[in-house]
């Protein structure tokens, strides 16, 4: 009983699957049929007509190539030709009237008008291409004598310049020219005090190396008469500008330290 029922139930199955093939196939068969159809009753002719006229339109033809460019045109060649040269050997149509003098070319004549190449008015024995009026013996081509040379310039008679006066010269300088260079004694009010620092005193040398004049410059004021009278005891080498002796200023510094 059960297996007839199990037989009958696969049974259907199977029918219902057939059915349900069939069907599709056949909606799907119908639908593209359908397409099929519908394009054909809706196609338009004129885009048939357009698509036709384009293929047969031939292409636009190339432009013309470019105009070549004009040919260089060149200046005519100047042909100088050189001048007949009248053959005294022809043939005379009428007898001349008049016979002229008979004139003798000897062979230093070549410098007349007659011979080829010659200027009219040259001078007997002249050279060939030579300029009238110029110089026996002289240059083809030349302009005539030569100016003389201009004379040469004075001498220089002025004096040497002075040597200046006074020199200035840096402490390294002057320190290196001293013979003589006391040192400075350190004021007792100064040391009692404790006070340390630099006096620079300024000083002028005379053309013997002594020094003339001296004044301080900076420094504390306890400190500046040792400085003072030290710097007034330095001796110096004379110092030579052009091998005279000439005067020097610069300055010493001298330092007061414990």
């Amino acid at each position: 009983m059960f297996e007839s029922a199990l037989v009958e139930s696969t049974t259907q199955k199977k029918q219902s699957r057939a059915a349900y093939f069939i069907t599709t196939a056949v909606v799907w068969i119908l639908s593209l049929i359908g397409v099929i159809v519908g394009g054909i009753m809706f196609y338009d002719a004129k885009l048939d007509e357009q698509m036709q006229l384009l293929t047969m339109l031939a292409p636009p033809p190339p432009p013309p190539p470019p105009p070549p460019p004009p040919a260089a045109t060149s200046a005519p060649r100047q042909v100088i030709t050189k001048a007949p040269v009248l053959s005294t050997n022809f043939a005379v149509k009428e007898p001349p009237k008049e016979i002229p003098p008979v004139t003798n070319l000897g062979k230093g004549d070549q410098g007349l008008s007659d011979l080829e190449g010659g200027i009219e008015g040259g001078v007997e024995g002249g050279v060939m291409g030579g300029v009238v009026g110029g110089v026996v013996g002289g240059v083809v081509g030349g302009t005539g004598p030569a100016a003389p040379p201009p004379p040469p310039p004075p001498p220089d008679t002025r004096p040497d310049p002075p040597p200046p006066s006074i020199v200035r010269r840096s402490e390294g300088v002057i320190r290196g020219n001293a013979i003589s260079k006391p040192i400075p004694e350190y004021p007792p009010l100064a040391k009692s005090a404790r006070i340390e620092g630099d006096v620079v005193v300024e000083i002028t040398i005379s053309e013997e190396g002594d020094v003339t004049s001296a004044r301080v410059i900076s420094g504390h004021p306890l400190l500046q008469q040792a400085a003072l009278s030290a710097a007034r005891q330095w001796k110096f080498k004379p110092t030579l500008l052009n091998n005279v002796p000439v005067k020097v200023s610069g300055v010493l510094t001298f330092r007061f330290k414990l």
